[in-house]
């Protein structure tokens, strides 16, 4: 599996992006507010148009991107990743999926993994 920084590099935070999003379960209203676009930017991405370098949506491109490879780290299994973001998680007091929707959560969430990593 690519690292976020690689897909970067190679012009592919859409494709992983969408890839990373389909994987946790997310449809394209909750992809669209981790972006915090409407949905139209999503089908674009769908259909291969990249994010312009640099702005807020790519930033957010690639943090789902590495929240989904943490967690799958951590977990093991997209049906385990899916699982895990949609349950009440007493150390975010929340469930992350609600929490991703914005960039703070979305921060919140790929922190909280990467502090659960370096417990293991």
């Amino acid at each position: 599996m690519k690292s976020v920084t690689s897909s970067a590099k190679n012009g592919v935070p859409g494709k992983a992006f969408i890839r990373a999003g389909e994987g946790l379960g997310l449809d394209d209203d909750e992809l669209s507010a981790v972006l915090g676009e409407h949905v139209s930017p999503v089908m674009l991405l769908r259909h291969g148009q990249e994010p312009q370098p640099n702005t807020e949506a790519w930033s957010r491109a690639l943090l789902l991107v590495e929240l989904y490879q943490s967690l799958l780290a951590l977990v093991g299994t997209e049906q385990n990743a899916k699982i895990w973001l949609s349950s009440r998680n007493r150390g975010l007091s929340s469930r992350p999926r609600d929490l991703i929707t914005c960039r703070t959560g979305l921060e919140q969430v790929i922190q909280y993994l990467a502090a659960t990593r370096s417990l293991i």
